[in-house]
């Protein structure tokens, strides 16, 4: 799709991070997070852990934000640092209900494995997904993902739930088959 384009994040851009990952997580989480949690405080979770994220150095994340026709519709985070012995984390990748079914999805997971093999040779690529997110994980899983761990994690809301690690060793592979047609 031509309309399509990433760019990275720049400063100021905290508050339409958080406003995008807010209203992914209003729709993935409802019924896994508290109700009250997702209505009067997601937004603020938001807002403080974007503007933190980006005033750090500009290498500890790696930040584009999806645009479709010049609207914002989804993003992408990598987070190299995270858990070095693992490889280079995917934090986020969040697309727009009203976006989804355009590819984006493919479009941000191309430009994470990109990056991760350009910046982090020789490195995995992995990310956490929630157990009970079976969609996802069959994405995942068709882009040659391997569920390598289960672990509860903590979420906001003084929730735990249960997750799954998804890696990537070879990402140069998982990247050659995302820049395929179709």
């Amino acid at each position: 799709m031509s309309d399509i384009r990433l760019r990275p994040a720049r400063p100021g851009d905290d508050a339409l991070l958080a406003s995008l990952h807010a209203g992914s997580w209003q729709r993935a989480y409802a019924g896994q997070l508290p109700a009250a949690f997702l209505r009067d405080e997601l937004g603020d979770f938001m807002a403080a852990k974007w503007a933190a994220r980006l005033a750090e150095p500009a290498a500890t994340y790696r930040i584009a934000i999806a645009e479709v026709a010049g609207e914002a519709a989804g993003f992408v985070c990598l987070w190299p640092g995270a858990e070095p012995g693992k490889g280079v984390y995917l934090d986020n990748l969040h697309v727009l209900a009203a976006f989804q079914g355009l590819g984006l999805g493919k479009h941000l997971m191309a430009w994470a494995a990109a990056e991760t093999q350009q910046g982090w040779p020789q490195q995995p690529m992995f990310l956490y997904v929630l157990a009970a997110n079976a969609q996802a994980r069959a994405v995942y899983q068709r882009m040659g993902g391997f569920e390598t761990m289960h672990q509860d994690v903590a979420m906001p809301g003084n929730v735990t739930l249960p997750a799954m690690q998804v890696t990537w060793q070879d990402v140069p592979g998982l990247l050659a088959l995302l820049q395929r047609p179709g």
